[in-house]
Order: structure tokens, then C-alpha cells, then sequence
């Protein structure tokens, strides 16, 4: 019996141009062909956190009363990143966090959320100490995302919430919505502790490179510092143009 030809190695060239192909046509993130990779990988846990958080920002902005007033969106905001993509508006649900509430709505027109479980081996730090010409960093992905999805859905500002294993919630934000919500009353007494705020450059594919301020803190911090009418007023004066 005649042995099988051997099947061709590929190289690495050709599995990250065929990655890079198949990212472009579909919007996959680095995210999305890791846990393709692991036949769903921690998707479990990634789809725990992710209904903790948003009962837990239902109950801040109801006063405790509620914890259904946020949920997740629909395939976490792929499907309205796509269409946003081809032009096309699909409401409510960009990032990952939806109002199922007309309550809600404030909170949704001010933020677009975005929500990060694991990733451990990977921190904002890689943003500071990679070399020159290393490769796109997972974090600088991370905030590209989120500032594509804030601009397909019209919103005022972005959060992105991130939570390594074992470790506490996370918030970040643009420093200049940060300084916003303080003018109008948030965080009242100062700058939480500990609180970060940093410049970070991000090189998404396809693009051109360019810096953002962003500012971090516990999620806890963040719950406690703003209060749903400081989001109201900021929903407010974006619907009336008076926010710079």
C-alpha cells in the first residue's frame, strides 16, 4: 500500500496573514481567534463577570432597588461593531453593556462599556516597556475597540471595566470625562486612591498610530464617586450640544 503524501507545513507567515484576513473580513479581536483557538477557552467565566458587572451598575443606578436594568448586549456588541462598520446603525447595542430599561438610557447615551475578564498574563504596563518594535500589545487592542465602538454608538465617552484572575474590577476612562465629571459634582472628595492616569499610544491595524489620556481605579472607587444624576446631567448637556 502506496504511504500518503505528507501534508505541507504552513508557515507562520501564512497563519498570521490568513489571521490578519479573516480579522479584517469578520472585526475578529485577539480575543475572539484565542478563545476560537481554545474551543470557547474561559467564555464561561468571561460570560459571569460580565452579568456581575451588570447587575452591580443596575443596582447603583437604581439605589439598590433593581439589578436588571443593564445587560449584556447581543453577541457583546459584534454584530452592531460590524454593521457600524459597513455604515449601518444598530442601536442600544454597542460594547457590551445594554439598557433593557428605558431608565436605562442615560447611562447608555453618556458611556459605551466594554468588559475584559482574564488576560493575566497581559497588563496596561506592556503599553509602557515594549521595545520599539514589538507588535501590537493585547491592551492597545483593547482600547481601540472601545473607542471604535464609543463612535459608532454616538456616545459621549467609553469605559472600559477589566478584571484579571484574582484580582479586583477596574475601571478606565478618558481623563478628559473624568475632569467633566468632577466640574459637575463627582467624586467630591478628590481623586480616589489608589488612581492612575497615563498617556498610552495605540497602533490599530490599518491605521494611523496615535496617544490617548486615560485615568484608572477600582470599580468600587468609580460606583462611589459617581452618582446616576451626575450621568444625567452629563446625558443632558450632550443632547443639548453644551458639552465640549
Amino acid at each position: 500500500m502506496a504511504n500518503k503524501p505528507s501534508a505541507k507545513r504552513v508557515s507562520a507567515s501564512e497563519v498570521r496573514k490568513t489571521l490578519t484576513e479573516l480579522r479584517k473580513a469578520w472585526g475578529w479581536s485577539p480575543s475572539d481567534i484565542i478563545s476560537l483557538l481554545r474551543g470557547g477557552g474561559s467564555s464561561g467565566k468571561g460570560s459571569e463577570y460580565e452579568r456581575g458587572v451588570c447587575k452591580a451598575l443596575s443596582r447603583w443606578w437604581t439605589g439598590g432597588e433593581r439589578d436588571d436594568v443593564f445587560w449584556r448586549t447581543s453577541g457583546s456588541g459584534a454584530r452592531a461593531k460590524l454593521r457600524g462598520r459597513g455604515g449601518q446603525d444598530t442601536a442600544g447595542q454597542y460594547g457590551d453593556v445594554a439598557a433593557t430599561d428605558p431608565i436605562g438610557a442615560p447611562f447608555i447615551d453618556v458611556f459605551t462599556a466594554e468588559l475584559k475578564r482574564g488576560y493575566s498574563e497581559h497588563t496596561f504596563q506592556d503599553l509602557v516597556d515594549r521595545v520599539p518594535k514589538a507588535g501590537v500589545q493585547v491592551w492597545e487592542y483593547f482600547f481601540a475597540q472601545i473607542i471604535e465602538s464609543a463612535e459608532q454608538a454616538g456616545s459621549y465617552t467609553w469605559l472600559l471595566i477589566t478584571r484579571r484572575d484574582r484580582r479586583r474590577a477596574i475601571v478606565w476612562m478618558p481623563f478628559s470625562a473624568m475632569s467633566h465629571l468632577r466640574i459637575i459634582g463627582a467624586f467630591s472628595y478628590g481623586y480616589p486612591y489608589p488612581f492612575l492616569r497615563m498617556r498610552v499610544p495605540i497602533r490599530p491595524l490599518g491605521q494611523e498610530p496615535y496617544n490617548v489620556s486615560v485615568c484608572c481605579m477600582a470599580l468600587e472607587d468609580w460606583l462611589a464617586g459617581v452618582q446616576p444624576e451626575h450621568v444625567e446631567e452629563l446625558a443632558e448637556n450632550v443632547c443639548h450640544g453644551n458639552v465640549e
